[in-house]
């Protein structure tokens, strides 16, 4: 295995075709690449979910946690930009993951990569918006175990174990510092942004999206979903169903537009 697949240990798309799209999935805080397995099964020869995962998480774990974002995704451009090797791309990143994925998305553009054609994030405001977290860092480990219980998406029983927290809250706590190194400095992308927002999750609302057209050259289209934080993996496989009709239909017409 080269080094660049590291990031992407779950993927064996050999049926897939050169022209085949490539979805790059980028995750929350506390997650890891395999909370987008699920969507994988719904991958077919034309469309194909890549679930990233970061050094220090995962299958990763082994490796040295990378704490700055632009670091993180310098590296993340290298390695997307060699997988894909030329198909198209396509990001999609949720909370954390959205910042990761804008961030990675300008590094391909600025170094002429071969950049993805659309991005779509979830459960995150726009990274010219700057907001105060009710989490920070420096916080004592109830904190964090009180904002994970609101935001909902871990099961009340992981939570209440204390020995398998103990052994969790560092791994998350390296999100949330990743999550605070990312400064917003005027970066731009050229590529149209769908952004999503659950009904429930008041700390990326739906009202909240318009600021990302603000990071984005091209258009922004934005969409509300029934749930909370993490209405992405509740709706299941329709909602990935969804999505695979948005990425289809938009390259579509782009293709048509360049014809």
């Amino acid at each position: 295995m080269n080094d660049f697949e590291n990031w992407f240990p779950f993927n064996k798309f050999g049926k897939a075709g050169k022209d085949a799209v490539m979805i790059f999935c980028f995750h929350h805080a506390g997650g890891s690449a395999a909370v987008y397995r699920k969507w994988q099964l719904q991958s077919d020869y034309n469309t194909v979910f890549v679930p990233v995962e970061l050094p220090g998480k995962g299958c990763r774990m082994g490796e040295k946690y990378i704490y700055d974002m632009t670091k993180l995704s310098e590296l993340a451009a290298e390695a997307v930009d060699r997988f894909a090797d030329g198909r198209r791309i396509v990001f999609y990143g949720h909370s954390m993951g959205a910042a990761v994925a804008f961030r990675t998305a300008y590094e391909m553009e600025k170094r002429n990569m071969n950049s993805p054609e659309i991005l779509i994030v979830s459960g995150r405001h726009s990274p010219c918006v700057h907001l105060p977290d009710r989490f920070n860092t420096s916080m004592d480990d109830d904190a964090l175990i009180n904002e994970l219980t609101i935001m909902g998406g871990t099961p009340e029983n992981v939570l209440k174990n204390r020995e398998l927290m103990k052994y969790l809250i560092p791994h998350i706590r390296n999100d949330y510092k990743l999550n605070e190194s990312f400064n917003y400095n005027g970066e731009m992308i050229s590529v149209p942004v769908y952004a999503y927002a659950g009904t429930l999750d008041h700390d990326a609302a739906f009202n909240m999206l318009d600021d990302w057209n603000n990071v984005t050259t091209a258009y922004l289209k934005k969409r509300e979903f029934e749930g909370n934080h993490f209405f992405l993996f509740n709706l299941g496989s329709q909602y990935v169903t969804m999505l695979k009709k948005r990425i289809n239909a938009a390259l579509e017409n782009k293709a048509g537009q360049s014809a």
